[in-house]
């Protein structure tokens, strides 16, 4: 969500508010402020169904975390697919692009808990992979109780060789998942790359992506 977009921003306060009333909570400032924020990476339409869930769910007016959970799901579950999802892009992407998950988290604990998308890629081939399942879980479901976040583009080779010798051509970058998401996290990041490469969406076959990546 952006707070600058006002259709946006008005099903949040009118969702939100709503939740305030319904439970006897007061709804100041400061308080909406903290709820915005722990919420922004999702869509007003995803916030808004979860705050629905709260509404039949929750006996007690529902901390952030609670409303994290409601609209994404038990952050242990998606710590798993996150895994899988990470373990197929060093497979298919590799260390030379750069990549850009839909999934701030997880681009949190790669960044943070591994070193960066090529150190993960350079490790992940001596690594047992039940193992990077189990740490990288570990640290997801820590991070996303933190709501840590990293959005942008994760480095790869080529960025960082461009980069190290100022050379301003920009290298084409892998979107990883569902590709409007990740396009989100891309514009949100600091790091300016070049052109998207949708991979791994839900309504991209296998074959189409590779053919893409490899275009």
């Amino acid at each position: 969500m952006d707070w600058n977009n006002i259709a946006e921003r008005d099903v949040f306060l009118q969702r939100f508010l709503g939740l305030c009333e319904l439970f006897g909570v007061a709804a100041d400032e400061f308080k909406t402020e903290l709820y915005f924020r722990a919420l922004n990476r999702f869509s007003a339409q995803e916030v808004a169904r979860g705050i629905d869930r709260a509404i039949t769910q929750c006996r007690f007016f529902p901390k952030p975390v609670e409303l994290l959970e409601l609209i994404q799901g038990c952050p242990e579950d998606i710590a798993e697919v996150e895994a899988g999802k990470v373990i197929e892009a060093v497979k298919r992407v590799g260390s030379w692009k750069s990549v850009v998950f839909d999934d701030a988290v997880t681009a949190a604990a790669i960044e943070q808990g591994f070193g960066g998308w090529v150190k993960l890629c350079s490790e992940m081939t001596a690594r047992d992979e039940k193992w990077f399942r189990k740490d990288f879980c570990k640290l997801y479901v820590s991070f996303a109780r933190q709501n840590v976040q990293f959005k942008g583009a994760l480095a790869g080779q080529a960025a960082i060789a461009n980069d190290a010798h100022c050379n301003e051509h920009e290298e084409p970058v892998a979107l990883v998942g569902n590709a409007r998401k990740a396009q989100t996290m891309l514009e949100a990041g600091v790091i300016k790359q070049g052109t998207p490469i949708a991979m791994l969406t839900g309504r991209v076959g296998k074959k189409l992506a590779v053919e893409a990546l490899d275009g």
